[in-house]
């Protein structure tokens, strides 16, 4: 996860092949949005190319991209490294 100011953007979650379907991912997010929730952090965003259907049991919903705060834009993984055709994902973590 990394930190861009009140957001945070996740930026993997990687599972072992011998260890999928053991819970392992889940228990990775749910400590991630946990963690970013008591770091003081509003949302957290995501970009994939293979997890959209994944992520919404997690509270993640699909955003456009216009609508990503800039301090998320200007992350290398928003702008380099995932390509423009990523699903973006947003999930509010407090109240404003």
């Amino acid at each position: 996860m990394e930190r861009c100011g009140a957001y945070g953007l996740l930026r993997s979650v990687a599972v072992d092949p011998s260890a999928r379907g053991r819970g392992v991912g889940a228990a990775m997010t749910e400590k991630l949005i946990a963690y970013s929730a008591a770091s003081g952090l509003r949302e957290l965003y995501l970009l994939t190319t293979t997890a959209e259907k994944y992520f919404p049991a997690f509270g993640f919903d699909e955003t456009p991209r216009t609508s990503v705060p800039a301090e998320i834009q200007q992350t290398g993984e928003f702008k380099e490294i995932c390509p423009s055709s990523a699903t973006v994902m947003r999930r509010t973590l407090g109240s404003d």
